[in-house]
């Protein structure tokens, strides 16, 4: 039987990224994100003409700043009123995959991967802060479901301090589906919940992997959480019994690191 194509019903928006660091690490990471260079020539000094003559061998537009341009920013809400007054920014539109495309691109790995799917992760903050883990855990990809998630934005791009520019981002319209897929593709799913019997620390995450990160509030969703393989969950010395997503995602994801790096040894 032919399996149908992950798609998805609308592409994200384009956001405002200012700063010479953020702009310049778009420029060399991902510079098909990247619509439009935005600068305001008063202020720009050595740097930003470095930027700016990067930005033109990869034909990418340039166009210099105005106060309708400067306005349009501050109405976005997303940035503080140092980052509005940058000399330079950028309007991008960061590329997604779908499932079967992140599939794809799994089969010129090497080792075993290792995925992270979101459910209902709707903080920004919160996202970016597991985006910049999961590139320095060698996360391959990460899995958001259409709805009931944060985009990625500026905001989000900001906190991961440029990482969303190094990692693969799938957006799905079903994470139960996808799940179904996975594991057809012989990928394990692991869900995160507080009251598993089983710890991290137990659980063989030196297979094919993807771990199932839930919201800040309720955590999995049930028809998510049936669909795991097995439920893992952090031991904890005290009673405290949770902690923030972003957190509790970077413990796992360097458990996995932790694990696999034991059988290379």
């Amino acid at each position: 039987m032919r399996r149908k194509k992950s798609r998805l019903s609308s592409q994200p928006q384009a956001e405002f990224v200012w700063g010479i660091h953020s702009v310049l690490e778009g420029l060399k990471t991902c510079p098909q994100a990247i619509r439009e260079i935005i600068v305001d020539k008063e202020h720009a000094g050595q740097r930003v003409n470095q930027v700016l003559e990067i930005a033109r061998k990869k034909a990418i537009p340039v166009r210099e700043v105005t106060e309708r341009l400067r306005t349009d920013a501050e109405n976005h809400g997303e940035f503080s009123e140092h980052e509005r007054w940058q000399p330079i920014a950028a309007r991008i539109r960061l590329p997604t995959l779908t499932l079967d495309e992140l599939l794809d691109k799994l089969k010129g790995v090497s080792e075993k991967p290792l995925i992270l799917a979101l459910d209902s992760i709707q903080d920004p903050h919160n996202l970016g802060a597991i985006i910049r883990s999961a590139v320095a855990a060698g996360v391959n990809g990460i899995i958001l479901p259409k709805d009931r998630s944060a985009a990625v934005t500026a905001t989000v791009i900001r906190v991961s301090a440029g990482a969303a520019y190094h990692i693969d981002i799938c957006r799905v319209t079903n994470l139960v589906n996808s799940f179904k897929v996975l594991k057809e593709h012989g990928i394990w799913i692991f869900g995160t919940t507080k009251d598993a019997a089983q710890t991290i620390y137990d659980a063989d995450l030196t297979v094919p992997t993807c771990l199932v990160i839930g919201g800040e509030e309720k955590g999995l969703r049930p028809l998510v959480a049936e669909q795991c393989d097995l439920h893992i969950t952090i031991p904890m010395q005290s009673s405290l019994d949770s902690l923030n997503a972003s957190v509790a995602a970077g413990i796992i994801m360097f458990e996995v690191v932790r694990q696999r790096r034991g059988l290379n040894e």
